[in-house]
Order: C-alpha cells, then structure tokens, then sequence
C-alpha cells in the first residue's frame, strides 16, 4: 500500500470509528455528518469523499464489525482441526456470541441496524490486505465436509437469524434465561438446521 492509499485508508478508518462512537451514544438519528467529521477532526466535505451519506457509514460499519468478528472466529475455528461442520459451525457460533457478550455495546448497534442485505455485503467484504471474506471460509468448509446442501445461502440466513434473534434479549436482559442456559439448546437448532439442508441428511 502506498503513502497515498495509507493516508485514504487512515482517514476512511477514522470517519468509521468516529460514527460508531456517535451511533453508539447518540444513535444514527441523533447524530449528523457534521457531528461525524467534528469528531474525526476532517472538514465535512472529506466525509464525502468515501461515503455517501450516514446510512451509508452505518452499513460499511456493520459490515467492518461483522467481517472482523467472522474472520476472528474462523482463524481460531482453524487451529482447532474440528472434524465435522457441525462442531466447526457451532464453534464459530459460540465464539461470536461469547465476543458479543463481552462487547454489548456492539450487539446493541449490529443487531438494531442489521438487515440481511447489509449482512450479506459483510459476509463478502475481504478482510484489509488479506483478500479473505467469510462467505469463501464458509464455502470451503461446506467443500471440505463432502456434503451437499440445498441451499447453503439458505442454511447460512437461518442459522444468523435464529442466533442473532434468540441471543439479543438473553444477553442484554438474561431473559428468557441466562446465555450458558440457551447454548445447548441453540446449538442443537443449529445441528437440525443443517441436517434439513443436507441433500440425503436424516432429519430426526
């Protein structure tokens, strides 16, 4: 990376870190591009060179938090050499959500602003000079395993729609029940979600 691209990158970081501290204190309705560019010490117009509004900000910011906490989880999923996708996938699971529940503030801003179109970029951004992207990980983990999957788009949405929604009130409010209470049981839905997409899977 040249001087050029690093001094881009470096202003582009600092506008995404000073929207989030915003996002988080304030929410997106309450803060404005102004506010963005005062708290990264850039004109407003610099703002305008790398995103096109706040709602565009918010999504790249998603998608920045998301990407980091996948590829997290993958790179230690890897030095485990789990054999079955299961224990890989409910692995990665648990990583997230133990990562979440050491940093509610970020639950709070991913799940509040999380649609599965802005998910779905996160899955396919590649991480900062790596060229890597989740969505690729989890390609070849499917590859890796042998089996063949329905839909596994598909089966990817339900099981990040069922962690994110179960996981949400039971971090931030311990209701229904306490986290290490819901995990067996959310990690077996997670088992039946992919045994259903297995194309000759046995669903129990």
């Amino acid at each position: 990376m040249g001087k050029l691209d690093e001094k881009k990158k470096q202003k582009r970081d600092s506008l995404l870190a000073a929207a989030f501290a915003l996002f988080t204190e304030k929410g997106i309705n309450d803060t404005s591009i102004s506010d963005i560019a005062t708290e990264a010490k850039m004109a407003k117009g610099t703002f305008y060179l790398y995103f096109r509004d706040k709602f565009d900000i918010r999504d790249n910011l998603i998608a920045s938090k998301a990407t980091e906490l996948f590829l997290q989880a993958t790179e230690e999923m890897r030095r485990k050499k789990l054999p079955t996708l299961e224990e890989q996938v409910i692995y990665l699971a648990d990583s997230i959500i133990n990562r979440l529940n050491e940093d509610k503030m970020l639950l709070r801003f991913i799940a509040k602003n999380l649609s599965w179109g802005v998910f779905r970029n996160a899955l396919l951004l590649e991480e900062e000079n790596d060229g890597l992207c989740f969505y690729e990980a989890y390609e070849t983990m499917l590859a890796e395993s042998g089996r063949k999957f329905r839909n596994p788009e598909l089966m990817l949405y339900m099981i990040v729609e069922f962690v994110n929604s179960t996981c949400h009130n039971v971090i931030l409010m311990q209701e229904p029940v306490a986290l290490e209470e819901l995990k067996p049981e959310l990690y077996g839905a997670i088992e039946d979600i992919i045994h259903r997409q297995e194309i000759g899977g046995n669903v129990q």
